[in-house]
């Protein structure tokens, strides 16, 4: 299942109706419009409901999601909760419009159950049983599936000891875990992009495992410690999209700063080379990016434009706006001028004097 509808909102800010999601996205915006945050807000969510409270930037929250299966129209679900100093004030769950949760700060009920659940506990994280609540387990499993990648953090330290929450792996044990085949299609794409790697492969050094590199031409291997910033963070990535699939289990790759440091020709191929991988394998792809290179290879019909009035944020997308869309595709403008350029401002300040 993919998640379609997001809506969160913690003291001081709020993401209103990142709405509808599909299986890629690319979030963009000006500086400061919260870009990163809402990134941030899909893992404090996924953090809260994995129990990972040391990774939480809020302890009071609310939220509200919609899900659906691509395989069957006729399948939705719909939960939400709040948040408030770590307790649980409500929570609620939601399939085919049928109520199976209901929740507030003093009763909850699954179906016709009163259940009696530990206050600072979702009633999802204490329900765990495939039999008996299979609409639950398959809430968790997506939450499990979900992963998070700062594009631009990554860096040596990173790759040796992922830190940051939901990092998939370290970079030798994504190596490791590839297959000859899987390995070869890496340096085909990494040769692409303009990185004329002809070996990758993994080595112990003073009880450390590394990732070892050998550009063709080049006598002397380099260990991943000792590469570039933007050939680190593509490498990376390219070895991870390979691991995609293979693992079923991944449902959301979350990615901060898509692109961040690459030039023009190898920012726009390997923004092609993610977005179609995570559209062919169904791994639903959620990015950020202020990138111009990358906006301009991403179609706009996949686009969450953010806007922020205060500590509010609001999107711009082709479902809630698709008059908007049209029109801008009639200018011949390219991508990036469509975020760049005073076209969104104007059209709605048309649209609301034509509405006032």
């Amino acid at each position: 299942m993919i998640l379609t509808y997001f809506n969160y909102k913690e003291p001081g800010w709020e993401l209103a109706e990142l709405a509808p999601l599909k299986t890629v996205n690319l979030i963009v915006g000006r500086n400061a419009t919260g870009k990163s945050r809402t990134i941030r807000a899909l893992l404090q969510v996924a953090a809260f409901m994995q129990m990972k409270d040391h990774f939480l930037s809020s302890k009071s929250f609310t939220v509200d999601m919609a899900f659906s299966d691509p395989d069957d129209t006729d399948w939705n679900m719909s939960y939400g909760f709040k948040v408030n100093e770590g307790i649980v004030e409500k929570e609620t769950l939601s399939v085919k419009g049928g109520l199976l949760l209901k929740r507030t700060r003093k009763t909850a009920r699954y179906k016709e159950d009163k259940i009696n659940p530990p206050s600072e506990k979702l009633v999802v994280q204490i329900r765990r049983d495939k039999e008996l609540y299979p609409e639950i387990e398959r809430l968790m499993q997506w939450v499990e599936g979900v992963t998070y990648i700062s594009f631009s953090d990554i860096n040596p330290f990173m790759v040796l000891f992922p830190t940051r929450l939901f990092s998939p792996m370290n970079f030798s044990e994504i190596v490791d875990s590839l297959t000859d085949e899987e390995r070869k299609s890496v340096l085909n794409e990494a040769r692409m992009l303009g990185y004329n790697i002809s070996e990758m492969t993994t080595i112990v050094n003073s009880d450390i495992k590394l990732v070892q590199i050998k550009e063709r031409s080049v006598p002397n291997r380099m260990l991943d410690m000792q590469l570039s910033s933007g050939m680190l963070r593509t490498l990376y990535l390219l070895c991870f999209m390979q691991v995609i699939k293979h693992n079923r289990k991944l449902s959301m790759l979350l990615v901060d700063d898509m692109g961040e440091g690459l030039d023009y020709g190898r920012s726009t191929q390997f923004g092609k080379m993610i977005f179609e991988n995570c559209e062919s394998s169904g791994l639903q792809l959620v990015a950020s990016s202020n990138d111009a290179f990358l906006m301009d290879v991403v179609d706009i019909d996949n686009w969450q434009v953010l806007s922020r009035k205060g500590g509010k944020v609001t999107t711009v997308n082709r479902a809630n706006n698709s008059d908007m869309f049209r029109k801008f595709r009639m200018t011949g403008l390219s991508n990036f001028d469509f975020f760049s350029s005073d076209f969104i401002d104007k059209f709605i300040s048309r649209q609301q004097r034509a509405n006032g």
